[in-house]
């Protein structure tokens, strides 16, 4: 039994682990495909996470697109306490086709996801040492 739990935990591992360099190119191919542009936070929103746990308080941002339409959005991301101020200036990045597909450009973006998952892959492979080494040891 605990050969098989070690296996699975090891591919969850593996798992998490080429997860995480994927999510980062792919998350910073995804940003450089988009149109960069200054906007202003122009208001604060609490989100509840979906735990249901925490509020996390989101920017709202506005920014005026090349055309000259002025596009706001909320945020994905955000924090407790707030990260951002109203009125402060922020770099957004958004979607040329559809720019309500727009987010503003931070390392956390970035990062956030690849960190996530590096941080799964660590466990999982804590697990999977763990679980092999009960094997090796129950099997002596």
């Amino acid at each position: 039994m605990f050969l098989i739990m070690g296996l699975i935990a090891g591919l969850f591992a593996f798992g998490f682990f080429v997860g995480a360099p994927w999510a980062y190119f792919s998350q910073q191919h995804k940003m450089k495909s988009r149109v960069a542009v200054a906007g202003t936070v122009v208001e604060l929103t609490s989100r509840v996470t979906a735990s249901g746990r925490a509020n996390m308080i989101c920017p709202v941002v506005e920014f005026t697109a090349p055309s000259g339409t002025k596009i706001k959005f909320t945020s994905e991301f955000g924090s407790f306490p707030a990260k951002h101020q109203v009125g402060q200036t922020v770099n957004v990045r958004y979607d040329p086709v559809d720019p309500q597909k727009a987010e503003i450009d931070s390392a956390m973006n970035l990062w956030l996801i690849p960190l996530i998952l590096v941080f799964m892959g660590s466990i999982a492979c804590c697990l999977s040492v763990a679980f092999l080494a009960a094997y090796k040891l129950g099997a002596t």
